[in-house]
């Protein structure tokens, strides 16, 4: 179809379908306050509405925490119910949690959130297997850069839609009816994804399909998480859910409390578009380079993302006040935002995609799934972790923590073992799919 491979056009529709849900989820993340943006949406209504001002804290601390422990239980969902009705079930439970905000139940907000973060564990084990059903090894490396690429474009989109709402806020307050309109704009978005979801084709490459027990399958996520190479990948996930929370959370904090680089509510909304352009500039180099990157090395892969990141932690340490995480401040910070910005995203995306695709190399069907589970447990549980301490932590804490994960990420990485050959066609155990 329009000139692309089937398996190919398989990915660019999975794309879409996680451009509109992360446009819609992560631009409502930001809104509603899970970064410390002047005035946010619960903010704005807590009075009048009868909730928590610090509502939106903590539906995002319970939406990741039932997230982390969600792969147990989603991992066997995926296998009986297959990648495609796994991604369309998990875009529901977001469509749930975007509803809530129509009406402001505190406790349906938070139930809602729950049902986001089990619903989550769903979209993104259903995610990873359906990529991997239409990957041969010598195209990894291209479509889950692709897949990847499409999705961070969103961030693009959403600094964008922010900067725009802007516009409409009356003084330090958003009024209602524009927060329905708002609310209902992403509730849209997810809608779409989810019909765009509906219509995924079956992958192309089949797995064959094993009936195993749910607490024989448990067993296997806790056994392979013992595995050699994941105890050397153990770091790098961890790693990845730090630098996750903190260009999610900490970074937009920093620049909303840095009063003196201006304007810092359009300044925020700016340095995520800048995010979402490393992201994307970083998918882009990776889809270009397709196969040369095992010719390359992953491990100088990751390398190279440590090398941006450390640099990144670097300007934050020198130019953003050690008081800016938690605090509004008159001090001096200098403007590094969109290179800092610029340099989280390439570097973001490198360590992601090098974790998707060496788990690929590493384990066969019938493992790869449970390996991806105990990625996605260690990459949740560390964004909880940096959520929860981020309310105490001034900026030198992020920076000597992160920078400690960050070598260790990196060191760690060259301790694994990856298969010397890969084959051109699929495996046994993979079927070609001829009517898709």
């Amino acid at each position: 179809m329009f000139g692309l491979s089937q398996p190919t056009w398989n990915i660019c529709q999975l794309g879409a379908v996680f451009f509109f849900n992360f446009f819609s989820f992560f631009t409502l993340c930001k809104f509603i306050g899970t970064t410390a943006l002047s005035q946010t949406l619960i903010e704005s209504v807590a009075e009048t509405e009868g909730i928590n001002r610090h509502a939106g804290y903590y539906s995002a601390f319970l939406t990741y925490l039932v997230f982390t422990v969600g792969h147990f239980v989603a991992t066997p969902i995926v296998e009986i119910i297959s990648p495609k009705w796994s991604i369309v079930s998990g875009l529901v439970g977001y469509a749930m949690f975007e509803a809530a905000f129509l009406w402001m139940n505190e406790y349906f907000l938070y139930f809602s959130a729950a049902c986001a973060g089990f619903s989550g564990s769903l979209l993104w084990t259903g995610q990873f297997d359906y990529l991997a059903q239409n990957c041969q090894p010598h195209t990894l490396d291209r479509n889950s850069s692709n897949l990847w690429g499409l999705s961070q474009i969103s961030l693009i989109f959403g600094g964008a839609y922010l900067l725009m709402l802007y516009r409409f806020q009356t003084g330090n307050e958003f009024q209602m009816p524009l927060i329905r309109t708002v609310i209902l704009s992403f509730l849209v978005c997810t809608l779409v994804s989810i019909v765009i979801g509906f219509f995924l084709p079956k992958p192309h490459y089949r797995a064959e399909r094993y009936q195993v027990p749910y607490l024989k399958h448990l067993c296997e996520i806790v056994k392979i998480s013992f595995d050699r190479n994941l105890l050397f990948l153990l770091s790098t996930f961890l790693y990845t859910g730090m630098e996750l929370s903190f260009y999610s959370v900490v970074f937009p904090t920093m620049v909303s409390f840095t009063k003196a680089l201006g304007n810092t509510r359009d300044l925020n909304a700016i340095s995520s578009i800048f995010v979402g352009i490393g992201n994307v500039s970083g998918c882009f180099a990776l889809s270009v380079l397709g196969a040369r990157v095992r010719e390359i090395g992953r491990k100088k892969m990751v390398l190279f993302a440590a090398v941006l990141h450390m640099t990144c932690f670097l300007l934050a340490f020198l130019m953003f006040p050690n008081e800016s995480p938690l605090q509004p401040t008159d001090e001096i910070g200098p403007y590094v935002v969109f290179i800092s910005g610029f340099f989280l995203g390439v570097g973001d995306t490198i360590f992601n995609q090098q974790c998707y695709t060496i788990l690929s190399d590493i384990y066969d069907h019938d493992k790869r799934i449970e390996a991806f589970a105990v990625y996605r447990f260690y990459q949740s549980a560390a964004s909880c972790v940096v959520m929860f301490y981020s309310a105490q932590a001034l900026l030198k804490t992020h920076i000597i923590i992160l920078s400690t994960f960050c070598v260790l990420a990196t060191v760690t990485f060259f301790g694994i073992r990856v298969p010397e050959k890969y084959p051109v066609t699929p495996s046994a155990e993979m079927l070609e799919v001829k009517e898709c």
